[in-house]
């Protein structure tokens, strides 16, 4: 793979790999996924200090299918551990499946114990929506899951009925017309770009037209919106958005990639000396899921031959071992350096820039699905 190698012999491979597998066993083994009762086979945002979930979440859930679909396609360490991830995978989707058909769509943050409000429980969000089905899609599709496409179908639905009469996808809908704080993820943003790249990768017999020409407007403006200027000071939802690029990039001609080569050069400029990304474009805290992010972005172009140069290999080597410091010893990972809980979208984040970074020497293999499979 064009510029892959010249990332590598720097000392990290190993690391990286052994975190990766840290990770990678964490993900499989630590109980972030409800083993029994009403919830089991939901996928929690994160574990307490003690190690226990607080909440079950329909987006991080999309997500951990998303992942488990990368470790049985090639990703995982071992044979045992792909084995595991078809079985992980199998009990999540089979929890959105059920969900879906006893209660609808669930709260945004379904805690576990009784009395925890959220405002995010005032919204039902398209984005979550759509990583959902898109996880659905995946990790049926990877694990030749007949009974994927009932679900999906019916999460676009949802997000179809959401956007009805809308020029782009919009952001949620209101229960019971409670308004919600702004924020960037209450707004239609960036991050759109993403839930509408994965929903157009969508078979026409689960994505219906209407949708799929919503999906292709949201894409056109969020384009637009990126190269004017930052529609958002939050470097998450803006990673967000170069993902979509990327996404559907790889389905179009090598201009489009060009453009996301500039944008996410132009977001690197605000790394730090020590290799960092703050959280927004003025500062604040560090950020595992963004530092994340913005290494696999960096690595899959470099991966196409975009990137170029001992320049960028120092660059990509910098957001490594930031990343890497985020990594506790039994594989989960902080969001930031404040807290000291172990989140799962971050750790999702975490394996697979780590898994592309260690097997940089070798990433034909990967490269093939991982564009299609990116948590």
């Amino acid at each position: 793979m064009t510029g892959a190698s010249s990332i590598t012999g720097t000392g990290l491979s190993a690391e990286t790999a052994e975190a990766a597998r840290c990770i990678e066993r964490w993900l499989l083994q630590s109980g972030v996924q409800i083993e029994e009762g009403p919830q089991r086979g939901a996928v929690a945002g994160w574990l307490d200090r003690e190690g226990n979930p607080e909440f079950v979440y329909l987006e991080i859930t999309g997500y951990y299918l998303n992942a488990m679909a990368w470790l049985a396609s090639g990703a995982a360490s071992s044979p045992d551990r792909a084995a595991d991830a078809h079985e992980h995978g199998r009990q999540a989707l089979d929890w959105i499946t059920r969900t879906l058909s006893e209660q609808g769509v669930p709260p945004t943050r379904l805690y576990l114990s009784a009395g925890r409000s959220d405002w995010r429980n005032s919204g039902v969000f398209t984005f979550d929506l759509a990583m959902a089905a898109r996880g659905v899609a995946c990790f049926g599709d990877v694990a030749r899951h007949g009974a994927w496409q009932k679900p999906a179908a019916g999460l676009c639905a949802i997000i179809e009925s959401m956007c009805s009469g809308a020029s782009v996808l919009r952001s949620h809908d209101a229960v019971a017309g409670a308004p919600l704080p702004d924020r960037w993820s209450t707004q239609p943003g960036p991050h759109h770009l993403k839930a509408a790249a994965a929903l157009l990768r969508m078979p026409d017999g689960v994505l219906r037209t209407p949708l799929r020409r919503v999906c292709h407007r949201t894409c056109d403006h969020g384009e637009a919106m990126l190269q004017e200027a930052w529609p958002c000071r939050e470097l998450h939802p803006l990673l967000y958005g170069i993902e979509g690029l990327l996404i559907g990039a790889l389905h179009t001609e090598g201009e489009a990639l060009e453009v996301v080569e500039r944008l996410y050069a132009r977001l690197m400029a605000l790394q730090a000396a020590d290799g960092t990304l703050a959280e927004t474009v003025g500062g604040g805290i560090v950020r595992s899921d963004v530092l994340a992010q913005a290494l696999r972005i960096g690595l899959l172009l470099r991966g196409l031959g975009y990137l170029q140069g001992d320049h960028w290999a120092g660059r990509l080597e910098e957001l490594t071992r930031a990343l890497l410091g985020f990594v506790r010893p039994d594989g989960g990972v902080l969001f930031s350096g404040d807290q000291d809980i172990a989140n799962v979208w971050c750790a999702m984040f975490a394996h697979q820039a780590l898994v592309l970074r260690s097997r940089s020497d070798d990433q034909v293999p990967l490269t093939a699905v991982v564009w299609e499979l990116l948590v």
